[in-house]
């Protein structure tokens, strides 16, 4: 070449493709094997995320117990799963019984609501425009529940059986070897990014775990509580009460007397006013007392960094995106964001230290 010039020939885009196409074609092909593994896994996905939340928040309990047994992931799940499957089970068994007594004798119900809006002494003319809406939504509201075959009923029953059977086996091997897991995942990553993995996690983990752990474990106290309650009280259908009494705790923003008002005008009209008001004032203090007191400030010590409102959105969302995974999943993944956003702001202001280079410095 003329002049002692040497002209060195940039690679293109293509050339780069081809030459590391053998590392693009295994990668391309660990992600159809992980899409492929994901769809067959997706009719068990609430059984999954929930083994996931129940091992989360059975792990402290799991590390204390590890210093006495080698058991401990065993005795663990028993204690976190056997209250939520009473709880959640029975109660939903009770509530699709007294669904299908209601399809069955919706004109005796019509006829109760018929008479009680009578007892009220209400003028004509709004005692006939109510009636005739009750009568409308019931019957709507059945026309409805009647057309969903039988089918249905046992699939959607044994899927959900299934999935729970899932979440025992999915949380016992995660208190297991969730730990040998979680090293397997940070061998895989680049030794130079682990302190900014660790960042994450530390705060990944302290906003799950005000997200779960404390709300999941007040839940579980105040249903449990509320079956004395209701049963010293002989309130109608105390399993379907004490499985709504669990869900209002566990999802933040919801209160006591979403649950405890409808009961006490319930018994209002049935024993009087004095007998509603007592059941009002008692099961708020014995229920609600405790956990929101002294338990949910102890248990939650650990802040989510998340507001209520939020949190309530993620919940109620997500279960109606993706049923009983989406109720969980939904909030996890709004800590997770939250997790990252705070990792990012402790390497902005240099409080992680790792050298990252800089991706726009062009090498010399």
């Amino acid at each position: 070449m003329s002049g002692g010039q040497y002209f060195i020939m940039e690679s293109d885009g293509v050339s780069k493709l081809i030459e590391h196409r053998w590392t693009i074609a295994v990668v391309a092909g660990v992600l159809i094997l992980v899409l492929a593994v994901t769809y067959i896994a997706l009719p068990l996905l609430d059984g999954i995320v929930l083994g996931v939340v129940f091992a989360y928040v059975g792990r402290p309990i799991n590390n204390k117990l590890l210093r006495y047994t080698k058991l401990a992931p065993v005795a663990t799940t028993i204690f976190i799963i056997t209250p939520i499957i009473l709880i959640l089970g029975i109660g939903t068994i009770e509530i699709v019984n007294q669904c299908i007594w209601a399809i069955g004798h919706h004109q005796e119900i019509t006829e109760s609501l018929t008479a009680t809006i009578a007892s009220l002494n209400i003028p004509e003319f709004i005692y006939s425009d109510v009636s005739i809406t009750v009568e409308n939504l019931i019957s709507t509201a059945i026309g409805i529940a009647g057309q969903i075959p039988a089918f249905d009923y046992a699939k959607s029953i044994t899927i959900l059986a299934i999935n729970f059977i899932i979440s025992i086996f999915v949380c016992f091997f995660l208190l297991k070897d969730g730990a040998r897991l979680t090293e397997i995942v940070k061998n895989l990553l680049p030794r130079s990014g682990l302190p900014i993995i660790d960042v994450f996690t530390a705060h990944a983990d302290r906003t799950l775990a005000g997200i779960f752990i404390g709300n999941l474990y007040v839940a579980i106290i105040a249903s449990v509580t509320s079956l004395f309650v209701f049963y010293f009280f002989k309130v109608d259908h105390v399993p379907a009460m004490a499985s709504l009494v669990f869900l209002a705790s566990l999802v933040p923003i919801f209160a006591g007397w979403m649950i405890l008002t409808p009961i006490s005008v319930s018994r209002y009209f049935e024993y009087g006013l004095e007998n509603a008001i007592m059941f009002y004032v008692v099961a708020g203090i014995v229920i609600y007392g405790p956990t929101e007191i002294i338990l949910r400030p102890y248990i939650v010590g650990v802040r989510s960094y998340t507001h209520p409102l939020l949190m309530m959105i993620m919940f109620i969302g997500g279960a109606f995106v993706a049923g009983i995974a989406g109720f969980f999943l939904a909030p996890m993944a709004m800590g997770i964001l939250i997790a990252v956003y705070r990792t990012y702001n402790d390497l902005a202001e240099g409080r992680i230290d790792v050298d990252i280079p800089n991706l726009l410095d062009k090498p010399c």
